[in-house]
């Protein structure tokens, strides 16, 4: 009898570790954790949901420099600047205005259609296509608006360099896909 008790005990306690860790994992709130033990059971699952929330952070303030908006460096903190570009995208969207990020607000950024721009319609060309495969890589920080400016040419530079490709300072098809051909390995370091 004592060594059911013992196996059902173990068990319920591998369900109810099991249950918080999958809801950490997917972002989702997690079931009030049982304290077994320790006071350490109560808090195991907190560094986990605030990794998440900054990744969801620097995700929607990489699409809001896409898009034109200007919420600071992407480095997963929600700071004024970063709520001031999600009120602004979420007003000109059409969204309900509150300035917090979201898993939703994210999705809206990289999946409606029509795009949402700051400068009007999206623009095409080898530009724009450098800009989207440099952002993929974590080069180019700015937004997708097709202009070969001052934070695109040095993202060419620095892609460049890492990539160890013969410095060119023509931003045309050739660069494209030079940079296409590179390995995907290749990518910025974006330790903050």
């Amino acid at each position: 009898m004592k060594r059911t008790e013992g196996i059902l005990c173990t068990l319920a306690t591998f369900l109810i570790l099991a249950v918080g860790v999958t809801a950490t994992a997917l972002a989702l709130p997690s079931p009030t954790p049982l304290l077994i033990g320790t006071q350490a059971s109560a808090t195991a699952f907190i560094p986990a949901q605030a990794a998440n929330e900054t990744i969801y952070i620097r995700g929607i303030q990489k699409e809001l420099l896409a898009h034109g908006y200007r919420p600071g460096a992407p480095d997963g903190i929600a700071g004024p600047r970063t709520r001031d570009a999600i009120r602004a995208y979420q007003d000109d969207a059409g969204l309900e205005v509150d300035g917090r990020p979201s898993k939703r607000l994210l999705d809206h950024l990289k999946f409606t259609l029509p795009k949402v721009y700051t400068f009007g319609a999206p623009v095409t060309g080898n530009v724009l296509d450098v800009q989207r495969e440099l952002a993929q890589r974590d080069y180019y920080l700015g937004p997708h608006d097709g202009l070969a400016g001052p934070a695109t040419r040095r993202a060419v530079r620095w892609f460049l360099r890492d990539a160890q490709l013969p410095a060119d300072s023509a931003i045309d098809s050739r660069l494209l896909q030079q940079i296409r051909d590179t390995p995907a390995s290749v990518k910025a370091d974006t330790a903050f």
